[in-house]
């Protein structure tokens, strides 16, 4: 079921765009008012302001509330669904009794906003104290900025329908993973189940959820052991597996591997699965072999998926710069139009700056998707400078904001690798972001990063990312690369295990290696075609 449209909300970060257009607007414009306004839900018989120009003689704050019956300009904005113009209120039979004249608002210039469903939004709109005729420049100007706020809730709808297609493909997967996985809450309560707990522990849904999970399923002898799992799961925030043995509804015991995961919850209670495996099955290895590409996708994604949520304010600051740029650009762009002479050498610059602002966040949107696009892996000639450069550029903000220092020595003439590119993406994403995290504490050096690529012997070429970090213990070598191992506190330890499969599949190698000096390099190294 796709999202409602009309239920969505606006981000902060959206509704902070949109203030700095309306305070453009107002000063551009010269008027006191830019409003932009939202019909509200359920009952649409009112709408609210959610940007509002912070400028002189403004009388409409944000936050201000309007009945959908009283007259005012913007309803009959919403009403109509036409754009709405009155150079002079207190000259017009028709608007003489218009609410905003009240306020000192004598002239307004409006244009309906939709949802991409056509569904109505709301309106943005300029007002002034006198009257004013708003000339054709200033309404294709306030045209374009309609035009960026309902770009602006294009994409928040297609993003909320993915986010709705995943999670029906979350609740698919939980129903139909062939592993028991149970929900429990802090009370070590159970509060959701799968069909394959009852296949495994013989318990229907109904009769273990509001069960104690140590009562139910746990053998007399290892209660202690029980807590024991769920106090580190919840108190540490660590992800682990181990092996063990749990009883059955009818008394039997089944050995077991386990998995305890910790997730966030929106109520910031402590929620954590529990997932078993029975390893009396000997058919399972056999079933494991079928499902381990099918998983290895899967785990690969989310943890893409999960990078998505930290990689936000980077993905916000490249998005906002160009559409920063492409703003600026048309008031500059309106400036020399209404100069006299008019300077249209000038204006051409601003365009052609303009349409190159507008291809940068175009190109910023196509790298995002591509990377976190859930697509079969497909074998091709990549350049391994291209996309380390393209994560680079989606990691850029990140990278500023953690005071880290970058450098990048990019091999010319570098030959192209058989490789899928997103995934080698990801592994190159994975080192950068696992680099960045062991120079966190670093205050008594320079947080230097450096990416290197290069030839290898035996037709291979190799990326390097080298950091200036904590390092690690070399005892700790052979686990850094396993799924769950992890030295980070709130890690959930799978990054370098996937990026190592990864590797793998693609016939290379990944290692790591202590610096002569501070911090450690890791490096992939992947065969030419």
């Amino acid at each position: 079921m796709k999202s409602d449209s009309a239920e969505i909300a606006i981000p902060s970060d959206v509704l902070r765009k949109w203030q700095r257009i309306a305070d453009l607007l107002a000063n551009i414009v010269h008027v006191p008012s830019a409003v932009v306004c939202k019909l509200e839900p359920p009952h649409y018989t009112h709408y609210r302001i959610l940007a509002s120009s912070n400028s002189e003689g403004n009388p409409f704050p944000v936050d201000d509330t309007f009945s959908m019956n009283i007259g005012t300009f913007c309803e009959a904005v919403i009403k109509s669904r036409e754009p709405l113009l009155v150079i002079d209120a207190l000259e017009d039979d028709q608007w003489k009794l218009a609410p905003e004249i009240q306020v000192g608002m004598v002239s307004y210039l409006g244009f309906p906003v939709v949802w991409p469903d056509g569904r109505m939004f709301g309106t943005i709109c300029v007002l002034d104290d006198k009257a004013n005729r708003y000339s054709d420049l200033y309404q294709e100007l306030l045209l374009h900025c309609r035009d960026v706020l309902q770009a602006d809730l294009q994409t928040l709808v297609r993003f909320g329908n993915e986010l709705e297609d995943q999670k029906a493909h979350l609740s698919e997967l939980f129903a139909r993973v062939p592993e028991a996985v149970v929900m429990v809450d802090g009370d070590f309560r159970i509060t959701r189940v799968n069909p394959e707990f009852t296949k495994i522990f013989g318990y229907t849904a109904e009769e273990a959820i509001g069960q104690g999970i140590k009562e139910l399923i746990a053998l007399d002898d290892r209660q202690e052991e029980v807590e024991g799992f769920l106090y580190r799961m919840f108190h540490t925030g660590e992800a682990f597996a181990v092996e063990t043995i749990r009883r059955r509804k009818d008394g039997k015991h089944v050995p077991v591997s386990l998995i305890c995961v910790p997730v966030p919850s929106n109520s910031g209670g402590r929620v954590g699965y529990v997932i078993y495996r029975d390893m009396t099955d000997t058919k399972r290895l056999e079933d494991e072999r079928r499902r381990y590409h099918e998983i290895q996708l899967e785990l690969a994604h989310a943890s893409r998926i999960a990078t998505l949520g930290q990689l936000s304010a980077s993905i916000a600051h490249e998005i906002n710069q160009p559409l920063t740029g492409i703003i600026t650009n048309c008031g500059t762009c309106l400036r020399m139009l209404t100069s006299d002479p008019q300077d249209l050498d000038g204006v051409r610059e601003a365009v052609r700056r303009t349409m190159r602002d507008g291809d940068r966040a175009s190109q910023v949107i196509t790298r995002l998707r591509a990377l976190f696009s859930n697509k079969e892996p497909a074998f091709e000639p990549v350049d391994l400078n291209e996309a380390a450069r393209e994560v680079i550029a989606l990691s850029l903000g990140e990278i500023q904001n953690s005071q880290v220092i970058l450098r990048t020595e990019l091999a010319d003439d570098l030959p192209c690798v058989s490789a899928d590119r997103i995934q080698l993406q990801q592994v190159v994403l994975n080192l950068l972001r696992n680099a960045l995290d062991a120079m966190t504490t670093v205050d008594d050096r320079p947080r230097d990063l450096l990416i290197r690529t290069e030839r290898e012997e035996g037709d291979s070429v190799r990326l390097s990312v080298k950091d200036a970090g904590v390092g690690f213990d070399p005892h700790t070598m052979k686990k850094l690369f396993e799924a769950f191992y992890s030295t980070k506190n709130a890690g959930m330890g799978v990054g370098l295990a996937v990026s190592r499969s990864i590797i793998e599949n693609h016939h290379g190698r990944l290692s790591a290696a202590l610096n002569d000096g501070p911090g450690a390099t890791f490096s992939f190294s992947v065969p030419r075609p």
